[in-house]
């Protein structure tokens, strides 16, 4: 997260970081990203490691790695960064961006890594535009003729969202599971409507 942030500022900064769920989940120092996150002016949306780190899901549907890691996350974790957990939306309308950590559908369990739950997906937001999580994999969707057409999302070359309806999602900051080791994070450019994917080592 640290080297995150340090790329995008070198980069030319940001405004504020738009969270897609999970600030704590596998990683060892779930007290201080959330401090960090708090250092920025920010918007974000609760995971389901988030909720249950906190009580507020059920440790029965995670499988035993995650149910451990979120027994020990709990036990690393203040009272106030636990509340402040806790009180994340489960899904945000941030200008033409609906933003959840699963799918629109389900914002907390279902992964957008499918047609089926892409199609569905798209029935259920307002917005141009959805960011999603989850499932650490980055990626643009569009609608298409079969329903839904997965892309790839392009590294380092700007995006243009243009006004018709994506989903996307820029990969995992924490544990990225597309087969690169290397963080993954999106700049969206309001001024000119692009977004831009990038990848930092850490």
């Amino acid at each position: 997260f640290q080297n995150v942030i340090q790329d995008a500022e070198a980069r030319g900064g940001f405004d504020e970081i738009w969270s897609l769920g999970d600030l704590v989940g596998y990683g060892p120092d779930p007290g201080p990203c959330i401090d960090l996150i708090r250092e920025y002016r920010h918007h974000g949306v609760a995971g389901n490691h988030d909720l249950a780190s906190v009580g507020k899901l059920s440790l029965e549907a995670f499988n035993p790695h995650a149910s451990e890691a979120n027994r020990w996350t709990a036990t690393q974790l203040s009272e106030e960064q636990s509340g402040y957990l806790g009180e994340l939306s489960l899904k945000l309308e941030l200008d033409e961006f609906t933003v959840v950590h699963g799918s629109p559908r389900d914002p907390i369990w279902e992964y957008v890594t499918s047609v089926p739950a892409a199609v569905a997906s798209f029935l259920h937001f307002d917005t141009y535009w959805c960011l999603v999580g989850h499932s650490h994999i980055p990626f643009v969707c569009r609608p298409s003729e079969n329903g839904a057409t997965f892309l790839e999302f392009p590294l380092e070359t700007p995006l243009s969202l243009g006004t018709d309806r994506l989903i996307v999602n820029p990969g995992g900051v924490g544990q990225p599971r597309d087969g690169d080791p290397r963080a993954s994070y999106a700049v969206f450019d309001s001024d000119a409507g692009t977004a831009v994917h990038y990848r930092v080592e850490y």
